[in-house]
């Protein structure tokens, strides 16, 4: 089969090309392919073309048990007590039936690549891994799924948890994540990922500073971790809310060794706006990292969906650019170079977490999708659908 798309714009090159397609895989990109013979020509009329969206952030075992277990005070202390109790009846079915629903959300509103965290404990011991390991497989044609094994219970006073970890690693996992924050020793807890991850030589993901209290910055001991086990561009920050309680002058040095450390940064807006503020009497805090001061730091900064309808979070629809709009409301950002650099949080900057090109480019397998719009920041002001995308080798259009 034979397939030349006609007049789409690569935002990252900011050009109007034409893609050959022969047999599923791209032939040529050029401006202006002609005088070739072809089964079908598919005009995108200046429609935004780009391998997906990168979903850098995301807890797959957790999504949508907020449908079966209601946080009634919407807290994070009351969403973790839920969470481990819920833990003790869960069952690799269980997972796989609601991770497989969040993944089909996902991918038909464009993600086609996904990092999630999955809970390694002594209450749900593997089963949340051998889940969501089964549905890499099975999503492989349609989602690339990384998989951080994450301690959410901690494990400095359960060692046993610290075991379930490394067993997950050895299980095939990508990632080693942490949450200081759980232990009382949060230095430690870091301590002890970096030795399971050079151990096993996997790259790190924590989440770390989700709180809106200005005096938790364990960021800054993270980054000087970093420099010293020789890890940089190997480690990846979720949430970091606390930059936002402090005053800009009072961080900055913090953020030059982040930079330094070349820590990516995930920003979790969704979650972060409801989770965040609740003890705040007035001028309620949004509870965002600071994304523009990291952006102009020269920091990388992704957004993430974090939470689908659990007990974390009772919203989500697996939407990126639902997330990024949400993220363009809290983090001030509405000029349209803020917007674009936003839609770049969800593709092309997160895109160097999966090692690949992001850029549609010849000789690889055609996998992109079309956005029905013309302009970066006018597919987060409208919150654009899917005009079209590849399914194995064939074009599909979603109207």
């Amino acid at each position: 089969m034979k397939v030349l798309f006609k007049n789409c714009y690569m935002p990252f090159k900011n050009e109007i090309q034409d893609i050959y397609i022969k047999d599923g895989y791209i032939e040529k990109i050029d401006s202006n392919i002609d005088n070739i013979t072809v089964d079908k020509i598919i005009d995108v009329d200046k429609k935004i073309v780009i391998n997906g969206f990168v979903d850098s952030h995301m807890h797959l075992d957790k999504a949508l048990i907020g449908e079966k277990v209601s946080n009634q005070s919407g807290t994070l202390n009351e969403a973790i007590e839920i969470m481990t109790n819920y833990k003790e009846n869960m069952s690799e079915s269980d997972i796989k039936d609601r991770a497989r629903k969040t993944l089909e959300l996902a991918y038909e509103n464009g993600t086609r690549y996904l990092r999630t965290h999955v809970d390694v404990d002594e209450i749900i011991g593997l089963k949340g891994i051998h889940a969501i390991l089964e549905l890499k497989e099975e999503f492989k044609e349609k989602i690339d799924i990384q998989i951080v094994a994450f301690p959410q219970e901690g494990f400095i006073e359960n060692l046993n948890n610290y075991k379930y970890l490394e067993d997950a690693l050895k299980l095939g996992t990508d990632i080693v994540g942490g949450i200081p924050a759980i232990e009382k020793k949060p230095k430690e807890h870091i301590d002890m990922i970096f030795e399971l991850a050079k151990k096993y030589n996997k790259d790190i993901d924590m989440h770390i500073d989700e709180t809106d209290d200005s005096d938790t910055l364990t960021v800054k001991y993270l980054a000087d971790k970093t420099i010293d086990e020789n890890y940089q561009g190997r480690v990846v920050a979720g949430h970091c809310c606390s930059l936002s309680a402090n005053k800009l002058e009072d961080i900055k040095n913090i953020l030059s060794l982040i930079k330094k450390a070349k820590i990516g940064i995930v920003t979790l807006p969704s979650t972060n706006l409801y989770l965040q503020g609740r003890n705040d009497d007035k001028n309620y805090r949004r509870g965002i990292t600071r994304v523009k001061d990291l952006l102009e730091k020269g920091i990388d900064v992704s957004i993430g969906s974090d939470n689908i309808r659990d007990p974390f979070n009772p919203f989500g629809n697996g939407n990126l650019l639902e997330e990024a709009l949400i993220g363009a409301h809290g983090s001030h950002m509405g000029g349209i170079d803020d917007l674009s650099n936003i839609f770049d949080m969800i593709s092309i900057i997160p895109s160097s977490l999966f090692n690949n090109n992001y850029e549609v480019k010849e000789k690889q397998r055609a996998r992109f999708i079309v956005i029905n719009t013309n302009k970066k920041h006018k597919a987060i002001i409208e919150r654009s659908n899917i005009w079209g995308h590849f399914k194995k080798e064939e074009f599909k259009w979603n109207y």
